[in-house]
């Protein structure tokens, strides 16, 4: 209860700095973690809270994988994705998935569900801040755009699969080495 307590407090803080335009302010701890045990951990604590009759699963090849990164960060940003599709998928199916691009040096996570999908039109602007596709969904709109800041700050880079049309897929990669921050 106290870590999930921090994690929120954590992310309200950062929406709070996001929608005033301050992303310089927000801190990023880089240290090695293992993000196998944190994907699974993240998908037992949205299964915990979801809102929806969907399955929520993850699914990798890999044992573990160690990364230098910030683990609340990134934690963050599997919670706003895996978040939004409990939203819009009410049943069905919402998977994480991590792999390795062993030609392109990184880490890859997808969020994907079975749930209504982005209509291409929109999908451009789907980043933006205060971007919101279905008014009478809770949110704020800037979870995306918040997603993107922390994933770029971790070198890595996110995007809407515009071919998915099951539903909704997002990707996101991140450095197998990111070497290149100190403890920002």
């Amino acid at each position: 209860i106290r870590q999930n307590a921090q994690l929120l407090h954590k992310l309200i803080n950062d929406v709070m700095e996001l929608s005033e335009q301050e992303e310089n302010n927000m801190s990023f701890n880089l240290e090695r973690h293992e993000v196998v045990a944190l994907c699974q951990r993240t998908i037992e604590m949205i299964q915990k809270v979801k809102r929806t009759s969907a399955e929520i699963v993850f699914h990798t090849s890999l044992n573990e994988l160690v990364l230098k990164t910030d683990s609340t960060r990134l934690q963050q940003v599997l919670i706003n994705l895996l978040v939004n599709a409990t939203k819009f998928t009410p049943k069905g199916t919402i998977a994480l998935l991590l792999d390795i691009d062993t030609e392109k040096q990184e880490a890859v996570f997808t969020v994907e569900d079975t749930g209504c999908g982005i209509p291409l039109d929109k999908q451009p602007a789907i980043f933006s801040r205060f971007e919101k596709l279905h008014e009478g969904i809770q949110g704020s709109g800037i979870g995306l755009s918040l997603c993107r800041f922390i994933v770029e700050h971790l070198k890595g880079k996110i995007w809407i699969d515009p071919k998915y049309t099951s539903g909704a897929r997002f990707v996101f990669t991140h450095p197998l080495e990111n070497d290149s921050h100190e403890n920002e």
